[in-house]
């Protein structure tokens, strides 16, 4: 069975991020076994610079397209941003908690429920529960530099596409094609560019396994 590769770019406290999340859920219940998901941070920065009053003009801007109202409440000083979130979702999928569970409930909990997560302890205890880890754990693999190292890699893989809003979609497939969707967080789209790449790779597939190949062809 050919498998479609999909990653995703996130910040965990972008809120376009968590505007596409029902998209990306929908196409991976849809798509099933043929994709080869992953998420990889890509940080904003350490801290937002924003007052309450910028963050909620840009989430009400953002309702405005989508029809999605965010919570601001959780900025709480504009020291405050994405840097202790990112961190404890890379820590704890470093502790074996590769899926989603944890950088949603980080982003829920700061976007849709108001928490602080622009503190470490209130992402420490958000993501250990979502995690069922161990606070001590975490706070270890937190300050673990290799924990730092993979979110600097997987933010130069995404500056590496030349393209400079999260979220970001990169599908690939076996045959070398490649679609890169920044900025996207409608399903129709998603979906599309998943389907289209699926598609064309098992018509090669079935090609292939009909014809002979002649000498030099790859």
């Amino acid at each position: 069975m050919t498998k479609v590769k999909l990653t995703y770019f996130v910040d965990v406290l972008s809120s376009w991020c968590l505007i596409a999340e029902d998209a990306l859920d929908r196409v991976r219940r849809e798509f099933g076994e043929r994709l080869d998901y992953e998420w990889r941070i890509a940080s904003l920065r350490d801290s937002l610079d924003y007052t309450r009053e910028m963050l909620e003009f840009y989430y009400k801007r953002t309702n405005a397209v989508t029809g999605t109202m965010l919570n601001s409440v959780w900025l709480q000083g504009r020291e405050d941003g994405p840097k202790w979130a990112d961190l404890a979702a890379e820590a704890a999928r470093g502790l074996g908690c590769v899926d989603d569970r944890v950088r949603l409930a980080l982003a829920r909990g700061a976007m849709i429920e108001g928490r602080h997560m622009g503190k470490r302890d209130v992402c420490v205890a958000t993501a250990a529960k979502a995690g069922d880890l161990k606070p001590a754990d975490l706070e270890r693999a937190i300050d673990d530099p290799q924990t730092a190292a993979r979110i600097k890699a997987s933010s130069e893989a995404f500056a590496a596409h030349n393209v400079p809003v999260r979220p970001t979609f990169v599908v690939r497939n076996p045959i070398g094609d490649a679609y890169v969707l920044s900025g996207c967080w409608r399903y129709e789209l998603l979906a599309q560019a998943v389907r289209d790449a699926v598609t064309d790779a098992d018509a090669y597939a079935t090609f292939m396994g009909q014809n002979m190949a002649p000498a030099g062809v790859v």
